[in-house]
């Protein structure tokens, strides 16, 4: 009886923690065969779609204007987490290009040439932090702690 508990709370602990969830972001990025597409938005700008990931507010896909840049983008996406790697942002282009922008250094010197247009289809990656990663595990074990807690004083009541 114990065990069918344990196993239930384990996958509740990992799913809270979003385990499944950071994994995708390790998934390899295979871009269609599909043409880049442009739509024509309000007052006749033209759009472009692009895909974000990664630790911002709100990943996903966007339809920007053709004249917003990166800073444009992580705004729309309500900004990146504090966990974000402002200096190790990728772009990843439909001809599998990966291009490295370093946002931190451009937040210090105000330098536009650090920060690369985006084009449709891209793919923009937010990374998290190292530290990122040992807080998720320490919240893991946290919650585990708690499990076993609980079970051994269930274990003492009986």
């Amino acid at each position: 009886m114990k065990k069918i508990i344990l196993i239930p709370l384990c996958l509740l602990v990992l799913s809270l923690n979003g385990i499944s969830q950071d994994s995708r972001l390790n998934q390899e990025y295979q871009p269609g065969d599909r043409p880049a597409q442009y739509i024509l938005g309000s007052q006749d700008v033209l759009l472009i779609t692009v895909n974000l990931w990664g630790h911002v507010q709100r990943p996903g896909i966007y339809s920007i204007p053709s004249s917003f840049g990166l800073i444009d983008l992580l705004s729309s996406a309500g900004g990146p987490l504090k966990s974000a790697r402002m200096n190790d942002i990728r772009i990843i282009r439909k001809n599998q290009d990966v291009i490295k922008v370093n946002v931190k250094e451009y937040m210090k010197t105000g330098n536009k040439d650090l920060l690369v247009p985006l084009q449709p289809g891209d793919l923009v990656i937010v990374s998290g932090s190292a530290m990122d990663i040992f807080v998720t595990l320490v919240g893991i074990a946290r919650d585990l702690a708690i499990i076993l807690n609980v079970i051994i004083l269930s274990q003492r009541i009986n």
